[in-house]
């Protein structure tokens, strides 16, 4: 079996078993033997459970979002992580209610900040490094942080009233923070 198989395969085992148990009880032993492979496979390919969820969560939602790289709308790109969480319930869910939760904000982070970075490129304006940095970071955050209330919510909220949210915040706030940025000496000119 190839390299890329195993992982896929170990991955969807891990889905597979999220439906019923929660991640904080899922064993090696349990994964393997459901997968029908070896601890030495496992430990070949992942360090723990929490590595292989990781990895999970890249290979489903980066597939994704290395679709919206051309998309200049944000909230199509925001709309594709809701969709997938709520497509998705139980494992994020699952993933939420853990000691992995951690790993599902910095990683919502991550691909948040990423689309806020891409709203920065495509402002046509010079923005310094250390400003787009600063930007990504307060709102990639406040993105992420209205994910994890739709989450601790149930996701009861439509991921329309969501988005409108997020779109209230950010509409011109992001050209505004880069004005705001660029009148501080050192931090937002560019070098």
């Amino acid at each position: 079996m190839k390299r890329s198989d195993t992982k896929i395969k170990l991955g969807g085992t891990l889905k597979s078993l999220m439906m019923t148990t929660p991640v904080d009880k899922i064993t090696i032993d349990m994964l393997t033997q459901k997968a029908d492979l070896t601890r030495n496979t496992f430990y070949y390919h992942f360090e723990d459970i929490y590595s292989l969820l990781e990895w999970v969560y890249k290979q489903d939602l980066l597939s994704n979002i290395n679709a919206y790289t051309k998309i200049e709308d944000w909230k199509v790109a925001y709309r594709l992580i809701l969709n997938y969480i709520e497509d998705n319930k139980t494992f994020c869910m699952n993933t939420f209610h853990s000691v992995a939760r951690d790993l599902l904000e910095n990683f919502l982070y991550s691909v948040a900040s990423d689309l806020v970075g891409k709203v920065i490129i495509h402002s046509d304006r010079n923005v310094s490094k250390k400003l787009t940095e600063s930007i990504q970071d307060f709102y990639g955050w406040a993105l992420v942080m209205q994910v994890v209330q739709w989450l601790s919510n149930d996701l009861k909220e439509s991921k329309a009233d969501v988005i409108q949210r997020a779109s209230i915040m950010l509409t011109g706030g992001i050209d505004n923070a880069i004005r705001n940025g660029q009148r501080v000496k050192g931090f937002g000119q560019m070098s």
